[in-house]
């Protein structure tokens, strides 16, 4: 069922017997106009009239609204995933409600009543050219995260800002964290989720808005280039970022790499987004670590660095206190792997054992990470080979995960278990339970016999 059409259907009706103006207007209007066919999963509706009075109406023939900004009239629907908005119009009439808007494309209404498009500001002529002008000189100096609404658009849509609104947003750049960071991050995080081809911070940097909200951004194009980068740090973060986005829409492939797990939600947005934005991130921590001691550049320590620079970050900028955990996790574990695949670790594996114990659900992502960190790297560098040995260590570790995985759900012996064996409680049953883990990863032990007869055998 498309719960929206009916929506549409029902609101008609209600209209027809009330009397008074209703326009569905924005995404909705926006996007039909761009394709036909397309099916929005999003309305927003203006009521010229009492909006108390049209939602006991509606309530009355089944839909459930709550307030979003009661104080001045918006209420919310949620249907099935689909969320209805409806709101009060603006100014006497809806010529002056859509002057208020961002973008001409986004100020298109039309009346329910007869259909009847109304169009002030020519966003249909602008949708046909895929041109992103705003509404007037004031729509995104009153509002600054209009901007990263535009980039969003810019970016899903294949639009591009006129030369009027570029300047605009040249001018006003600077002051896009004086609205609430929650808006910054919501608005950023959506660019994320509709970047497809892994353009956005490009983008963003492009024109002038990245340095305003991600700390260090013009400092790391100045450093970077060493034995191990033809490319300064702010373009190896891009690249890095590129390669999971090429992962996500199968150009790259990971054995053993299951990207359902990316689908799991923090607040509003999947591990997808974030894991983007910590690839992103991986290396913001280089320039505080940066050091040239007789022409030998390094940049030890930057992996701490960096997961410190971004749980400041993500603390100011509102982020969900788990995603804020994932990401600086991640940030702080891409380099483990990489050390592992020096050590050539694959005739160890109590080493393995220890990162995937040290980094628990945080493994795939920073395994997925140190993949496309090193693979962007390779990709300038050309050394083939090596990107392919790494490629091959990073399925090797996937696939001894699942089996640490297993294991771990699998127990031979529970907490209760230990208790009964021991004797004792406390501190000493997650001790021995990760020793008896462990060895059975190791091939030491292998049954509940013999994960006893260690117990007996040790003086925890």
């Amino acid at each position: 069922m498309n719960y929206v059409k009916k929506f549409i259907y029902d609101l008609k009706k209600i209209v027809g017997d009330m009397g008074s103006e209703v326009y569905l207007v924005g995404g909705y209007i926006r996007d039909k106009l761009m394709n036909a066919k397309t099916e929005p999963r999003d309305a927003d509706f203006i009521i010229n009239g009492d909006i108390h009075k049209f939602v006991s109406e509606l309530e009355k023939v089944g839909y459930k609204f709550f307030p979003i900004k009661e104080n001045i009239g918006i209420y919310r629907c949620i249907l099935n995933g689909n969320t209805i908005d409806i709101s009060p119009m603006k100014g006497d009439s809806i010529e002056k409600d859509l002057e208020v808007r961002d973008f001409t494309v986004n100020a298109v209404a039309m009346r329910l009543i007869d259909n009847k498009i109304v169009d002030p500001f020519y966003g249909r002529r602008a949708l046909k050219s895929r041109i992103l002008k705003s509404v007037s000189d004031k729509s995104l100096e009153e509002d600054p995260v209009r901007i990263l609404r535009g980039i969003r658009f810019y970016i899903k849509c294949g639009m591009h800002f006129n030369l009027e609104t570029e300047k605009q947003i040249e001018n006003i750049s600077g002051r896009i964290m004086e609205v609430p960071k929650e808006r910054v991050f919501k608005e950023l995080m959506l660019i994320i989720k509709d970047d497809k081809l892994g353009l956005a911070f490009e983008i963003m940097d492009n024109y002038g808005i990245l340095k305003n909200i991600i700390p260090y951004i013009d400092e790391l194009k100045t450093i970077g280039k060493c034995k191990y980068h033809t490319e300064d740090v702010f373009t190896h973060m891009n690249l890095t970022y590129g390669v999971f986005k090429d992962i996500l829409r199968g150009k790259i492939k990971l054995k053993g790499l299951n990207l359902n797990i990316f689908d799991h939600k923090i607040g509003e947005f999947s591990l997808q987004e974030y894991l983007s934005l910590a690839c992103f991130l991986h290396d913001i921590g280089k320039y505080e670590a940066y050091k040239n001691e007789n022409n030998k550049i390094s940049f030890y320590g930057h992996d701490i660095m960096g997961a410190s620079i971004c749980e400041r970050f993500c603390n100011d900028m509102k982020f969900p206190k788990k995603a804020e955990k994932y990401i600086e996790n991640i940030v702080r574990g891409h380099m483990y792997p990489l050390g592992l695949f020096k050590k050539d670790i694959f005739h160890n594996k109590k080493a393995v054992y220890s990162f995937f114990y040290n980094y628990d659900v945080y493994v795939e992502g920073i395994l997925t990470t140190a993949f496309c960190d090193n693979y962007a790297t390779r990709m300038n560098l050309n050394r083939q080979n090596e990107k392919q040995r790494f490629k091959v260590f990073i399925e090797y570790m996937l696939k001894e995960y699942e089996t640490y995985c297993k294991m771990n759900e699998d127990k031979l012996l529970n907490g209760e278990d230990i208790i009964k064996i021991l004797g004792r409680k406390g501190p000493v049953v997650k001790s021995a339970l990760r020793d008896i883990h462990m060895l059975r990863y190791l091939g030491k032990i292998s049954n509940r016999v013999e994960a006893i007869e260690y117990l007996k055998s040790q003086s925890f």
